[in-house]
C-alpha cells in the first residue's frame, strides 16, 4: 500500500525544490540585467542634463521618431509662421518680404531699404507699422521661442561719426527693430539684435559688375527676424 503524504509534506517538498533552482544561479541574472539598465539608465540622465541640445537636432530626432511610430510630425513653427504669411500678404508685401521656415524655426527677410534710408538707421514710417504688424504675432504667439534680429550691410565701407564702420550701422539697425519689439510688450529677455556688417551676404559679388553688382549689394543689404525655440541654460 502506497501512502500518500500530506499537503504539508508536499508543501515542504515545493519549498525546498524552489530555493534549490534560486540557489543555483539560474534567476540571479535578473537582478544584474536590473543592475546594468539602471546604471545605464542614469548615465543617459547625466548626460543630457550636461549636455547643451541643438534645437536643429532635437526637432529632427522628433519628426524621425513621429514618423517611425507612424504618426505625424508637426513644426512648433506652424501656426506662427501661418499667421506671418497671413499678414505679409494682407499688406501686400509679399515680394519685400519673406517668411522661411529653416530647420530651427521661422526666417522673416526684408530688404534694408524697405525699413531704412542708405546710411541710416532710423525706421521709415511705414516701416514702423510693418514692425508693428510682425510684433503683434510675436507678442501672441511666439512668446515661448527667441526673437533674434539681424542688421546686414552691403560691402562698400561706411565712416561717419555716428558709424565709423559697417559693424555699428548693421547693429544699430537691428536694435532699432528690437527697441519697437520691446515697447509692444514682447519680452526683453527673449529678444537679440546682431550686427552681421557684410559677412554673410546673399549673393556673392566676386565677379559681378555693372547692374548685377548694384542688384546684389541691394540683396544684401537685409534685415533678418528669426524666431528660435529657447534653449534650456546648462546648470554650469
Amino acid at each position: 500500500m502506497v501512502k500518500r503524504k500530506s499537503r504539508r509534506e508536499m508543501a515542504a517538498r515545493f519549498k525546498t525544490v524552489n530555493t534549490d533552482v534560486i540557489d543555483d544561479g539560474e534567476g540571479n541574472w535578473l537582478i544584474s540585467y536590473a543592475d546594468m539598465m539602471t546604471l545605464l539608465w542614469g548615465f543617459f540622465v547625466v548626460l543630457t542634463i550636461f549636455s547643451t541640445p541643438d534645437p536643429r537636432k532635437m526637432e529632427r530626432l522628433k519628426e524621425v521618431t513621429a514618423k517611425a511610430m507612424g504618426g505625424e510630425y508637426e513644426k512648433p513653427f506652424n501656426q506662427v509662421g501661418k499667421e506671418l504669411k497671413q499678414v505679409v500678404r494682407a499688406m501686400d508685401m509679399g515680394g519685400e518680404i519673406k517668411v522661411d521656415s529653416v530647420t530651427d524655426g521661422l526666417r522673416i527677410t526684408s530688404d534694408a531699404s524697405r525699413f531704412f534710408d542708405s546710411g541710416s538707421a532710423d525706421l521709415y514710417p511705414d516701416a514702423q507699422a510693418i514692425v508693428i504688424e510682425l510684433g503683434e504675432i510675436l507678442k501672441n504667439t511666439a512668446s515661448g521661442f527667441r526673437v533674434i534680429v539681424e542688421g546686414h550691410t552691403d560691402d562698400l565701407p561706411i565712416n561717419t561719426k555716428k558709424f565709423p564702420s559697417n559693424w555699428e550701422l548693421s547693429l544699430r539697425r537691428a536694435s532699432e527693430v528690437v527697441r519697437l519689439f520691446e515697447s509692444m510688450g514682447i519680452k526683453h529677455n527673449i529678444l537679440r539684435p546682431i550686427g552681421m556688417a557684410d559677412i554673410q551676404p546673399l549673393i556673392d559679388i566676386a565677379g559681378l559688375s555693372g547692374k548685377k553688382l548694384k542688384v546684389a549689394r541691394r540683396k544684401n543689404r537685409r534685415v533678418v527676424i528669426r524666431i528660435l525655440k529657447r534653449v534650456r541654460k546648462r546648470i554650469f
